[in-house]
């Protein structure tokens, strides 16, 4: 979902929730029915985050395992040449799950924001948005581990490469 409809939907929720409650109010509801929109529409939330939650703790432990399993060939000379990203298409994989998770930090910081706007103050709500930023502060570091440890095993195999080339180039040359 792109970041203009997002916007979009976010808004069209919160007036809905607004007309609601608005109404509910109208036609001398309590101010506890009338609150049940914003209330819904909050447990909603909750159970997308907690979806989320268990997909980023996975995606956190994959880039780890990643992060330990590109070490493990940089420090192995004789394999260091068979993780070589030649056309990048890892890094920008990497590059891009990075720049999602950074889309999705902003975006739940302004859901977050909206529901203050309501005037909604949920607790449950609050500690899963507080559990959602550190894993997503978690994946970033770890993206960016795994990238900086791909630039600098690319960096390493490839100069082993080149002095084998030369030194095979020299020992060919009587």
């Amino acid at each position: 979902m792109s970041s203009s409809s997002l916007e979009y939907y976010l808004r069209r929720l919160q007036a809905i929730s607004r007309h609601a409650e608005h109404w509910l109010v109208l036609t001398a509801r309590p101010q506890l029915m009338a609150h049940l929109p914003v209330w819904f529409l909050c447990w909603c939330h909750c159970r997308k985050l907690d979806g989320k939650i268990l997909r980023l703790r996975s995606i956190g432990d994959t880039l780890e395992l990643w992060h330990v399993a590109i070490r493990a060939h940089a420090a192995d000379p004789r394999r260091s040449a068979e993780l070589l990203d030649v056309d990048h298409a890892l890094q920008n994989n990497v590059s891009s799950t990075r720049d999602d998770l950074c889309q999705l930090r902003a975006e739940c910081i302004d859901v977050e924001r909206r529901f203050d706007q309501l005037g909604h103050r949920s607790q449950r709500l609050r500690q899963r948005q507080t559990l959602l930023m550190q894993l997503l502060e978690r994946c970033c570091v770890a993206a960016s581990a795994v990238l900086a440890a791909l630039v600098e095993h690319e960096a390493a195999a490839l100069a082993q490469l080149r002095a084998q080339c030369a030194s095979a180039a020299s020992v060919s040359r009587p």
